[in-house]
């Protein structure tokens, strides 16, 4: 690694050719600089040499301004800490710019050198504090909900089957959706059948076969997400795997549940996916092959996101081939999934289908094979190779 590579990388973004390259000579001992100048160029850059730590923007610029360039370089990379550089006469026009959030310092032309440097510096230290409590949150939330999901899965095994069928489904939309800071669905994916828990046994058994429900049996399903909310409020910094299972219910346009105005793309990302992917999987629960599964949805106007949907039908309909293997016990392995309910010889049911292997589990399974009722064998799986 040279001197450079380990510089701070900060993007600098003016038409004004000689004025980037006096500010490369001045910044170039405390940062490695790259220079664009235009904000496509600039967006160019942030796409094909990025990542940055800091991009800072002149304001007036022909035809994209620095409020246009630095509002898209958010959505591009929203880590990257934004800064303005502007004129006394641009103030009125960029108030609204930083109020919006979308920069972290405003600076004013012409800036003493001293002032950019620092506030550069602030831009670095604001950055890695930003990057840093993200993936404290990502990793101990992920961790500790991981720990919840694997506990209640063995408790109740039957329950979170479908679950696990979720967040497959929606790891591969959010996957193919290229996705930035995914870590809310990925959870809301995970937790999203937690409410399911006070479901009466009977209520929980027609809802994994897909038998009508009579009755109140209704209502008490479609308390799930609401009930799963309230299990999830007490924990702190969750509010947008809160909003992604709280809006789970509502349809694309306006319809369903909570009551609210929201529609359209105003609706979370998190609870457009998990509409889609949880009606999918009600359906194929209940035997419908893949395809008509998909085309059953899309006859449902209204209802999904149908962008999302389109997207989700042809990772379905084109998903990487998994083969149908019978195995021992012994030659389970985590990622395997269930094709059939798993019993000890005695008939009770350990697993039921379509669950998908764990490490976790698989401990479970070889517990139970380990003792005198010991598990029914062969067991049918679905594998990622045919053997």
């Amino acid at each position: 690694m040279t001197e450079t590579d380990a510089l701070p990388r900060i993007l600098l973004v003016d038409d004004e050719p000689s004025l980037l390259d006096g500010l490369r000579r001045q910044l170039r001992r405390e940062f490695a600089v790259e220079v664009a100048t235009s904000g496509a160029a600039g967006l160019a850059a942030l796409a094909e040499n990025g990542p940055f730590i800091v991009v800072m923007s002149d304001f007036r610029m022909p035809g994209m301004d620095g409020a246009a360039f630095l509002a898209a370089a958010r959505a591009a990379a929203p880590d990257t800490t934004r800064m303005l550089l502007t004129g006394q006469a641009d103030l009125a026009g960029t108030a609204a710019v930083v109020n919006e959030g979308q920069v972290f310092r405003l600076l004013l032309k012409p800036v003493d050198p001293e002032v950019l440097n620092a506030a550069l510096r602030d831009g670095v230290s604001h950055h890695r504090l930003v990057v840093a409590e993200r993936e404290l949150l990502e990793q101990t939330l992920q961790g500790s909900v991981k720990a919840l999901v694997d506990v209640l899965a063995l408790v109740n095994p039957e329950m979170f089957a479908r679950s696990n069928r979720i967040r497959r489904h929606v790891a591969s939309l959010l996957d193919e959706l290229q996705t930035p800071d995914r870590w809310a669905i990925d959870l809301a994916a995970a937790l999203s059948r937690l409410g399911a828990a006070s479901l009466p046994p009977s209520v929980a058994s027609k809802v994994e076969t897909g038998a009508p429900l009579v009755g109140p049996e209704q209502a008490m399903v479609d308390q799930v997400p609401v009930v799963t909310v309230q299990l999830l409020s007490g924990i702190p910094r969750l509010d947008p795997v809160i909003a992604a299972i709280r809006y789970s219910r509502k349809g694309y346009d306006g319809s369903g549940r909570p009551e609210s105005t929201l529609s359209g793309p105003e609706i979370p990302l998190g609870a457009r996916v998990l509409r889609i992917v949880e009606d999918f999987e009600q359906l194929t629960g209940r035997g419908e092959p893949d395809v008509f599964a998909i085309e059953a949805l899309k006859r449902s106007s209204g209802t999904y996101d149908p962008d999302l949907l389109n997207v989700f039908g042809r990772i379905v309909t084109g998903r990487r081939r998994m083969y149908a293997r019978e195995v021992t016990i012994a030659n389970l392995e985590p990622g395997m999934v269930l094709e059939a309910e798993l019993h000890t010889r005695t008939g009770v049911l350990l697993v039921k289908r379509g669950h998908e292997i764990t490490p976790s589990l698989l401990t479970r399974i070889r517990n139970y094979a380990s003792m005198d009722a010991g598990v029914a064998e062969p067991v049918p799986v679905l594998s990622p190779t045919s053997g």
